[in-house]
């Protein structure tokens, strides 16, 4: 009885400590956020820039939130829970984080919640309807996508919630994008300074509406406007009156820090070529988007065919100096997007038929750079390709992407005909594995007019000529359609970069070219948290579709097998426990 006694005694004091542990430990991680990012991407991990960017925040900045609502559908509140599992991470690097989830409807008249649903509008964060079905049948709910954010006296709205580009599941897309739209937007606040980009105009480039859709993306992060080089020196310098009397001038270095040159089709003056080549040697960057030759596909709406030939741009003495040259070729590769081609009527209505068109190069083929990481497919049109040449020490030189094993090589000039979409491809042909169609190029440029310097370039001793840049990037594309966007002539809106009009397609060519202005602008911490690449797992349909009986057995007994074994383990401890204590 008495060893029964102190059993008992000790069994208490055993299960009153374990309840004392529990709710101290309890207690004490309710003040603490401790999380282990187990994943093998480390996909829940903060990038280091974004941690150098809390740890030196030199104000608080508040962030609410509004995705919170009574009747906000489950995937909302579970990307709900996302966004306050990544501001805790925000919290554990800076104390200057605070945050909050807001419902900024509840309680409030239907007008009320209109007149907000207006100031949100104005703000930058577009309600969301959401159809939803109950037994009063369907109704529609509104979902705040984002949240605004405020730092010192400047606040700035960050869409939390996007669309995946290629219409897959938003939820899995909006978090992996999620870091990104945060501290994207913080660093607008934090960082005041706007990077500036410009296209270029007056050589026959795509105009405002064949790039209004990369102008558009860009807005959100830069100053953004074209820029007609008209020979004049002053189109890409400031340059103002230092002395009214004397009639000096100052040069106060370059008006932007980025040039997007897209698509050229006529040729470059000396007087251009030189005002683009001083830019670059004040340590101007520059991304080229270059078709070396004349071949599109609106040359064969009319025709099936069309007479090829290289395009006279009058760069070459550019590219070379800068240790690149676009050859005046073709790619056909057999990893390549469909083009339809009509096969007559029915009804009064044509119909269509889609054919692989090796014009058309579905790009696969990228290098391990953060430019390039992430991406999948590029969609391409009548691509060239890009080589390195000269031996200049001071240029790092990147391959970014490359065409497929399996290409061809077309000179020019020759005819490109819509033939070839029906003959049988000769594979002896298409034996050219890899070829470069974007490179980078960074280091220190020698200027292509070094020695060759006209004395009317040069007359003004205050403008200065610059023979060696400093340290500066330059992407080249051999492609200008990768950056054209087509307009919906309905609306007058944009149709996204890279989007396939046939197929209703969408590649990754926006991405490519955010990040190529990111790594220009020498943002690397938005670069570097854009390229984090996020492996999500997905089930095997086919197998789940042939062994679904054996899953769902094994994940029916399995737990039931281990809580039996646990179960006869515990009884027999506590017998043999139980049959000791008895014996003495």
């Amino acid at each position: 009885m008495n060893n029964s006694k102190k059993y008992k005694k000790s069994a208490l004091l055993g299960l009153a400590l374990s309840l004392i542990i529990l709710i101290a430990t309890n207690i004490i991680f309710s003040f603490l956020y401790v999380r282990i990012d187990l994943t093998q991407d480390k996909r829940n991990s903060l990038s280091d820039k974004t941690i150098e960017l809390l740890e030196n925040l030199e104000e608080k900045i508040y962030i609410k939130v509004y995705l919170k609502g009574d009747n906000q559908p489950a995937d909302y509140n579970l990307f709900a829970k996302k966004t306050e599992d990544i501001l805790q991470e925000f919290r554990r690097y800076s104390n200057k984080v605070f945050f909050e989830f807001i419902d900024p409807v509840k309680g409030k008249s239907q007008d009320e919640t209109k007149a907000i649903f207006s100031e949100f509008y104005k703000k930058g964060l577009v309600p969301i309807p959401i159809s939803q079905e109950d037994a009063a049948g369907f109704s529609t709910h509104y979902v705040i996508p984002g949240a605004i954010i405020t730092y010192k006296v400047k606040e700035a709205p960050a869409t939390l919630v996007v669309s995946d580009p290629n219409g897959e599941d938003w939820l899995n897309y909006s978090v992996q994008e999620l870091e990104y739209n945060l501290i994207s937007t913080i660093r607008q606040l934090v960082s005041p300074k706007v990077r500036s980009i410009a296209f270029t105009d007056g050589h026959g480039e795509l105009n405002f509406w064949n790039t209004s859709w990369m102008m558009f993306q860009l807005q959100r992060f830069y100053s953004v406007t074209r820029v007609n080089l008209d020979g004049k020196i002053n189109s890409l310098r400031n340059i103002t009156v230092a002395d009214t009397v004397n009639k000096t001038i100052k040069d106060l270095g370059n008006k932007f820090d980025v040039l997007v040159v897209a698509q050229p089709t006529t040729p470059f003056s000396d007087m251009d070529k030189y005002i683009i080549d001083q830019h670059v040697m004040r340590g101007g960057r520059i991304l080229w988007l270059i078709d070396a030759t004349n071949a599109s596909i609106d040359s064969l709406q009319n025709s099936n065919e069309m007479f090829a030939m290289e395009r006279p741009l009058n760069l070459n003495t550019l590219f070379f100096k800068y240790g690149v040259r676009f050859n005046a070729n073709l790619l056909q590769d057999l990893n390549c997007s469909p083009l339809p081609i009509s096969e007559g009527n029915v009804g009064g209505q044509p119909q269509y038929k889609f054919w692989a068109f090796p014009y058309f190069v579905n790009v696969v083929n990228f290098s391990n750079h953060p430019i390039v990481r992430k991406l999948k497919n590029i969609k391409s049109s009548f691509a060239g390709t890009v080589d390195f040449v000269g031996g200049e020490g001071e240029l790092q030189k990147t391959i970014l992407m490359t065409s497929s094993e399996r290409t061809k090589m077309v000179p020019t000039p020759s005819i490109v005909s819509l033939g070839v979409i029906k003959g049988k491809p000769n594979m002896e042909e298409f034996a050219f594995k890899y070829l470069p169609m974007a490179v980078l190029v960074e280091g220190k440029f020698k200027s292509a007019f070094e020695g060759i310097l006209p004395v009317e370039f040069d007359t003004i001793k205050e403008l200065g000529f610059v023979k060696k840049s400093p340290e500066t990037r330059q992407i080249f594309i051999a492609d200008g359609d990768i950056i054209r966007n087509y307009v919906d002539p309905k609306t007058n809106q944009p149709f996204p970069a890279g989007y396939d009009f046939y197929t209703k397609k969408l590649y990754d060519n926006t991405e490519l070219l955010l990040n190529c202005i990111n790594y220009l602008c020498a943002d690397d911490d938005l670069l570097q948290i854009r390229s984090k690449n996020f492996k999500i797992g997905t089930l095997n349909p086919q197998k789940v579709r042939e062994n679904s009986n054996l899953y769902a057995i094994i994940n029916i007994s399995v737990p039931l097998i281990l809580i039996t074994v646990m179960g006869v383990v515990l009884i027999i401890v506590r017998k043999r426990n139980f049959s000791r204590k008895k014996f003495k």
